[in-house]
């Protein structure tokens, strides 16, 4: 799977909101339920979370994110498409290509980017990271811009440890160990 981005700043997206729509749907990955938000002209994936609590908690989370766009449910099952092609194991041969639209800080999509180079069932520490961006102080700026991704496991941030060990995640270790034994086992 390749993974392509489109960048926007919070700025730009304030003056930009009214060009495009977002459509929302939920999925059942191998590793929990999500919901997953796209965009409605190019169809990029701006928002993938697992249902923590429930479904309305989830699409709140998202208006949140993305307070002044309109969203709505996904009305052609397009989410359910993408998805399929995301876990379908007969497309490990294949090369597909995954559009992700990033909404943050510089700082912040650099780091996210820069997650998507942890190979595949793999964990390296904030410190690593840090490095990988050529900030080797930052890792406390690091674990922030992480703890701030909102696309789960296509930006990996399930790969990321502490040094000592720690295991944090956005929506609870036990999704983040979830990926990581689902990872493990799809040799």
């Amino acid at each position: 799977m390749t993974i392509t981005f489109q960048t926007v700043s919070s700025e730009r997206y304030k003056a930009d909101h009214d060009k495009f729509k977002i459509y929302y749907g939920f999925y059942e990955a191998p590793f929990g339920r999500c919901i997953i938000g796209i965009t409605d002209t190019d169809k990029a994936i701006l928002h993938f979370a697992f249902v923590v609590n429930n479904d309305e908690v989830a699409v709140e989370d998202l208006q949140l994110e993305w307070p002044l766009s309109e969203i709505v449910e996904d009305p052609n099952r397009m989410i359910n498409n993408i998805m399929e092609d995301i876990f379908s194991p007969s497309n490990k041969k294949e090369t597909k290509s995954i559009l992700l639209l990033l909404k943050g800080t510089d700082f912040q999509i650099e780091v996210w980017k820069a997650l998507v180079s942890i190979p595949e069932g793999t964990t390296i520490t904030y410190e690593n990271v840090a490095q990988m961006i050529d900030k080797p102080k930052a890792t406390r700026a690091v674990a922030n811009a992480i703890g701030k991704n909102r696309i789960a496991y296509l930006i990996p941030c399930h790969r990321v440890m502490g040094k000592n060990g720690s295991n944090k995640y956005s929506w609870g270790i036990k999704y983040k160990q979830s990926i990581l034994s689902y990872e493990g086992s799809k040799d």
